[in-house]
């Protein structure tokens, strides 16, 4: 009895970490409680998914950590969702009216890091833009 305990616990611990998943992409669009994320994969051209966004999500500014090469989360994204959702919508605009333009290079949304929990966006680590002017 005490197998089948240690080895149903051990099933449950694998199916949790598995659940969750931390990846890096373009955010596109941000509303009603969803994002369309286009999920970067080295040097093949992005993947665009489409997340749920968890009420309770955790939006901070990411920070990288040089030593280990990922971006951690840093101080709280100042505005929250609405201020995410304003910087996505302001990044779009931009984005579609330097490809009208022809010009290249400017980047596919926000950059940002995502973590989901099951099917759910719990977590997003935002770099640059919509900082504080000085």
């Amino acid at each position: 009895m005490r197998k089948f305990v240690a080895a149903s616990l051990v099933l449950v611990i694998a199916v949790a970490v598995a659940a969750a998943d931390e990846f890096v992409g373009f955010i596109t669009k941000f509303e009603d409680g969803k994002m369309t994320v286009k999920k970067s994969k080295g040097t093949e051209p992005p993947e665009e998914i489409t997340l749920k966004v968890a009420d309770n999500v955790k939006i901070v500014r990411g920070k990288m950590n040089m030593n280990t090469k990922k971006l951690e989360a840093g101080e709280a994204f100042e505005g929250g969702k609405d201020a995410l959702a304003k910087q996505v919508k302001e990044t779009a605009e931009r984005v579609k009216k330097w490809t009208e333009e022809g010009k290249k290079g400017f980047g596919l949304g926000v950059f940002a890091s995502i973590v989901t929990e099951s099917d759910k966006v719990t977590e997003i680590r935002v770099t640059g833009g919509g900082g504080k002017k000085k």
